[in-house]
């Protein structure tokens, strides 16, 4: 159906590197923000649950405009993506600093509001550098298999990001360097700058990595009437029966991922009582299995096909969910000196699969644009996308809303050192319970995914 040039390594490599830099800020945020605002701030859990689950949904939103806009751009300076990608970088670097930035001093309500005014403004620009970023890689990509590597080393560059922010809390947070939570807050802000200096740096290496291919249409822009709305045009793609299962599956499947990011730091420190020198360990057996699994589900797509690699890589988690249940029921009665590399072993098992579930959806998810673009001639790359992430965070509102109101139900206390055996269980167990449910869900969705290769390959 398809034949073009491969896309040279040195420029997915680049296009990779834009990942790493937005990245380190998004996982500080995923990380630490509901441990900063319960445990530093001292917001309620329900509070904060409503803080990051609003923003989220603004965040949500604004992806199918910001592809609407970026579709429809006709820069020939800038293409239809890298303009949005340079904006974005430096008033996302600007506002992260601003958010890690609030004082424990301020009264509660006055932290919160605050906290929530600068996310909702964050996320807006970080819907304004990643819709046209992620769409960037589906114009990058013109076959198949390209589609898939494209992901391939996007994904790999978001996860690494992950390690940045528990190495930098190794360093700038070590336990007694801060006497109190105002001055542990400080720790914090110096995440915050070397985060957004990374995200600038990345940022500028993709921009210029990638100038060259930049997509420039001298047509008239597509016809803005209601007849082509951003509305009208969500429900058409909805109609594809093959979107929309990798729409709903690519939501549900990524709550499993938000349930590890988010509640990871508070299972490794209260539950597992892990030190911030241990805690890197734990997110590099995390980020080691992502990696070392993006080769390994790209070769095996080639060999069967990527919704089979999909299904399995679901499974793998929840095999890695029962051997992490394993571990949490027997902790106490297992030598000490084991509990740290065992942790290690089942989050490095998790982390083969959830890497998957982040990069083969959205490469399935480019073949079926392609398919679309084929039949109609009309670019939807970067509203389709936004459509996609814009189910993917609506699901991650809710995710969020549910840990934070958990956390509350559960008796978690953000300002004790050590909580009760039964916090700590239960800890672990909303983990296990939310990633299995959310494995389960979405194999059961995928399951009816008709494209395979032979669509697509002549």
């Amino acid at each position: 159906m398809e034949e073009s040039q491969p896309l040279k390594t040195r420029t997915k490599l680049l296009y990779g590197v834009g990942a790493f830099g937005y990245g380190t800020i998004t996982q500080a945020l995923s990380s630490f923000l509901m441990f900063f605002g319960t445990g530093i701030l001292g917001i309620p859990g329900a509070l904060m649950g409503i803080a990051i689950a609003l923003s989220t949904v603004w965040d949500a939103t604004t992806d199918p405009f910001v592809g609407h806009f970026s579709d429809n751009t006709r820069s020939k300076r800038f293409g239809k993506r890298h303009g949005y990608i340079l904006v974005g970088m430096f008033a996302l670097a600007g506002l992260n600093l601003m958010l890690w930035s609030i004082s424990p001093t301020l009264p509660i309500l006055t932290k919160f509001f605050l906290l929530l005014g600068i996310l909702l403004v964050m996320e807006t620009f970080f819907t304004i550098y990643s819709t046209p970023y992620q769409a960037l890689g589906l114009d990058l990509s013109k076959n198949y298999q390209d589609r898939t590597a494209v992901q391939g080393y996007r994904t790999t560059f978001s996860f690494l990001a992950l390690i940045v922010p528990f190495v930098l809390m190794a360093v700038f947070l070590a336990p007694g360097r801060y006497e109190n939570a105002a001055l542990s807050s400080r720790g914090y802000v110096n995440i915050a700058i070397v985060t957004s200096i990374l995200c600038v740096v990345c940022g500028l290496i993709a921009f210029v990595g990638t100038y060259k291919h930049r997509t420039i249409d001298v047509e008239k822009p597509q016809d803005t009437s209601e007849k082509t709305s951003v509305f009208n045009t969500f429900f058409s793609i909805l109609k594809q029966k093959n979107v929309a299962r990798l729409i709903v599956g690519y939501a549900i499947s990524l709550s499993a991922g938000a349930f590890i990011t988010t509640l990871g730091l508070h299972i490794f420190t209260f539950t597992f009582m892990f030190s911030t020198f241990e805690i890197p360990f734990v997110m590099l057996s995390l980020i080691l299995g992502i990696v070392l699994g993006q080769p390994l589900w790209f070769y095996h797509s080639r060999k069967t096909d990527k919704v089979k690699s999909l299904m399995t890589a679901l499974f793998v988690v929840i095999l890695g969910m029962i051997l992490f249940s394993g571990v949490l029921a027997f902790r106490n009665s297992i030598d000490p000196i084991w509990v740290l590399p065992l942790v290690c072993i089942t989050v490095f098992v998790c982390g083969l699969g959830t890497g998957c579930l982040y990069s083969l959806p959205i490469s399935m998810f480019a073949d079926c644009i392609e398919i679309e673009r084929q039949k109609t001639g009309v670019d939807k790359t970067a509203i389709s996308a936004g459509f996609l992430t814009f189910s993917m965070k609506i699901s991650n509102a809710l995710i969020m809303f549910v840990i934070g109101v958990s956390l509350d139900l559960i008796g978690f206390r953000g300002n004790m050192a050590t909580q009760s055996m039964n916090v700590q269980n239960w800890l672990g167990w909303v983990l296990v319970i939310g990633v299995v449910t959310a494995c389960t869900i979405a194999m059961i969705v995928y399951r009816g995914y008709s494209y395979s290769k032979k669509d697509f390959e002549p």
